[in-house]
């Protein structure tokens, strides 16, 4: 199935309100109000439903706020489903939506948006409604992949971070970073240069408030249709004599399995399940937790190493007067042995005695002196 990639955007000139006011990003996410969300799914479910009345758009919504510079630059990926879907699951291919009539649907609910928050006076929104060129509103619609591998990076490129560790260099004697990326068409180079702090600063823009989703599913991919699609098949499923614990319980671990082992391949790019000898597939045997079969397989592979247990707790203070003194020597740097105590009090000033006084004072252990 075929999927495409819509890309909303929005001019310089409104992009520091939403700096100013990093809640409005998730609000610009939120369906049924949030705007771009109505340019998204409301004009694309308009234009499908056209074609097919009563079929659903598969749409996956994902908030950036960087560019490729790590600049701040607010604006709405969509991952959507090149087509509809019938309520029989039926797929149907559809033409892309065309890039004006998203880009004016776009422009026209920000800018209500902006004015009914208060961020921009209503003479502002005639006037940029007049500018020509969408006046720095932009939709993009001319990427187009096929398969799955496709459609996996894709998304992994909508869902990216806001920076990448190899394209930045930190040098610590000046305390500047310097970061490279592509040629950015509106600041005229390809490189960011900046105290360290700045960066940090610069950075500190991409992250979301708490409780914040950027990505958000919609209509054919939403949770509800999916649940409701998971009802219906459990319904024309064949009642099973297991007992409906053991089924529960077999369910989940068959989920447990494929989750696992999805996630290593997509973060680690490895397959947990492949043996790296042979290239084999493996498969799970049994699962032990006793510590003692454990140590006979560790041991035998030669790979036990437990580490040292930690220190325990220190034995009773003594009440002997000998003890104390040994304690206050210790509270001023001093060795306990009795002649190099005896050694380090001659060389210091006064007598023995007033030494001996000094190291019971209440406040001795506590200063440390």
């Amino acid at each position: 199935m075929a999927h495409r990639q819509y890309v909303f955007t929005l001019p310089k000139l409104l992009r520091p309100i939403f700096s100013r006011h990093r809640a409005w990003l998730g609000e610009l996410c939120r369906f049924p109000q949030g705007l771009p969300t109505v340019v998204a799914a409301r004009l694309l479910t308009s234009a499908y439903a056209v074609t097919a009345p009563g079929a659903q758009p598969g749409l996956v919504l994902f908030v950036q706020t960087f560019g490729d510079l790590a600049n701040f630059n607010p604006h709405l990926h969509v991952l959507a489903a090149d087509g509809v879907f019938g309520a029989e699951g039926t797929f149907t291919a559809l033409p892309p939506v065309p890039e004006a009539l998203l880009a004016e649907g776009f422009r026209r609910a920000v800018l209500a948006f902006l004015v009914k928050a208060g961020a921009i006076a209503d003479k502002l929104r005639v006037k940029m409604l007049g500018w020509r060129h969408g006046g720095g509103f932009s939709a993009h619609n001319r990427v187009r992949v096929g398969d799955r591998e496709g459609r996996m990076k894709l998304a992994g490129y909508m869902i990216r971070a806001p920076m990448s560790l190899e394209k930045m260099v930190y040098d610590r004697a000046s305390g500047t970073v310097i970061y490279r990326s592509k040629m950015h068409l509106g600041l005229k180079r390809n490189f960011q240069v900046m105290p360290g702090a700045q960066w940090l600063e610069l950075l500190c823009k991409h992250i979301p408030d708490r409780y914040e989703h950027l990505v958000r599913y919609v209509g054919w991919y939403s949770n509800r249709a999916r649940g409701e699609r998971a009802k219906v098949l459990e319904a024309q499923q064949p009642a099973t004599t297991a007992p409906a614990a053991e089924a529960a319980v077999s369910k989940f671990a068959s989920r447990a399995k494929a989750s696992w082992a999805r996630l290593i391949r997509k973060v680690y790019e490895a397959d947990p399940l492949v043996c790296p000898k042979c290239n084999g597939p493996m498969r799970v045997i049994a699962l032990i937790d006793d510590p003692a079969v454990v140590r006979r397989f560790l041991e035998h592979l030669g790979r036990w190493a437990p580490e040292p247990t930690e220190r325990g707790p220190p034995e009773k203070a003594r009440t002997t007067r000998a003890a104390s003194d040994s304690r206050s020597f210790d509270a001023i740097g001093i060795a306990s042995d009795p002649a190099q105590a005896q050694d380090a009090l001659d060389v210091m000033p006064g007598s023995a005695e007033s030494a001996e006084q000094h190291s019971h004072r209440p406040d001795a252990r506590k200063r440390g002196d």
